[in-house]
């Protein structure tokens, strides 16, 4: 038992100095493009709302964030390889399936308050407005609040995240501004959020992310053996956590960008659901979809072909049509 504790902690301290290296160097290599876009781009265009100590504090926040939660999830993924040998696949896979849920219900919490203060919604016209939507929809949510957007950008969202106790509606006062704090706009734009979440669109994204899941570990635990796998990378001497490391790179290299542009046609069809749901309330989305997408420069009719491979939102050309239909077979 000694022994397997002691191999055990060597692979995390590993796993944790590598992760630590990686993110660095992802850092250091990404950083020359994240302050280009932030202090050129969206500051020619007017988006960009955030200093020089905010970017650096927000970039700090994320880098220790992402190491975290990284190690939080490799290192009973490595503790299991050592327990389950063969069959570790099947574990890491319900492991890392209740990790993703657990994550989801902690971000709105945890994580999202490290980046931005989230507040009751200060208009009382807009938050009756909203608790009325609320109380119409059915939704099991009594969390509203708005998002200080602004701090770091212009740009203007809304959406419904968490699972259970930690579901909540958060409103951006960016939207808030951009639709001219008109709450039939606003309430419109909220149906369409809380259209996600009657619809099980939440459960539905996560149980496609666990069968993704299922599959990336069936297949680490049919090819783990195989000694290419870690000398493609030219390593001579595998150990578990770099012979998943190994896996992990090669199925996200391979598999991955094919099963994004299926989760993106996925996530396209559900925003098409959550426009329908919004109409059935009696809402015009139309009009704050428009003027929302104007503010934001918005590309209201995209490439196809980029779209499929990029956006995980229809073109807004066919958004409008899809409602202008679902209008007229409710009249």
């Amino acid at each position: 038992v000694s022994t397997q504790s002691t191999w055990v902690a060597n692979e995390i301290y590993a796993m944790a100095f590598f992760v630590l290296v990686s993110e660095s160097i992802q850092l250091v290599i990404n950083l020359p493009l994240k302050i280009y876009k932030t202090f050129v781009i969206e500051e020619k265009f007017g988006f960009n709302r955030q200093t020089w100590k905010s970017f650096l504090g927000d970039l700090t926040k994320t880098f220790i964030v992402s190491i975290v939660v990284s190690i939080l999830m490799y290192a009973p993924m490595i503790y299991l390889i050592g327990w389950a040998g063969p069959d570790a696949w099947l574990y890491i896979w319900m492991f890392l399936s209740s990790f993703v849920l657990i994550l989801n219900m902690a971000y709105p919490v945890v994580i999202a308050p490290m980046f931005n203060k989230f507040t009751p919604i200060r208009n009382p016209e807009i938050r009756k407005g909203i608790e009325d939507l609320v109380a119409k929809s059915g939704l099991s949510c009594n969390k509203l609040f708005e998002v200080d957007g602004s701090r770091q950008s212009s740009h203007s969202n809304a959406y419904v995240s968490g699972f259970f106790g930690t579901k909540r509606i958060v409103i951006y006062d960016t939207l808030i501004k951009d639709l001219d704090n008109d709450v039939t706009a606003i309430q419109a734009v909220v149906a369409h959020e809380i259209g996600h979440s009657i619809l099980k669109h939440n459960w539905a994204m996560l149980f496609v992310a666990q069968a993704n899941f299922f599959v990336m570990f069936f297949t680490f635990g049919l090819v783990s053996n195989y000694p290419e796998l870690h000398a493609s990378f030219g390593f001579i001497t595998p150990t578990p956590w770099i012979t998943l490391y190994c896996f992990m790179m090669i199925y996200s290299g391979a598999v991955m960008p094919i099963f994004t542009v299926i989760m993106h046609a996925f996530t396209r069809r559900m925003e098409f659901q959550a426009d329908a749901y919004s109409v059935s309330l009696g809402f015009s989305l139309r009009d704050p979809l428009i003027k929302i997408a104007k503010e934001n420069l918005g590309d209201f009719n995209p490439d196809p072909l980029h779209s499929m491979w990029h956006h995980t939102h229809p073109p807004l050309v066919e958004r409008l049509r899809a409602m202008a239909n679902k209008m007229k077979t409710i009249e």
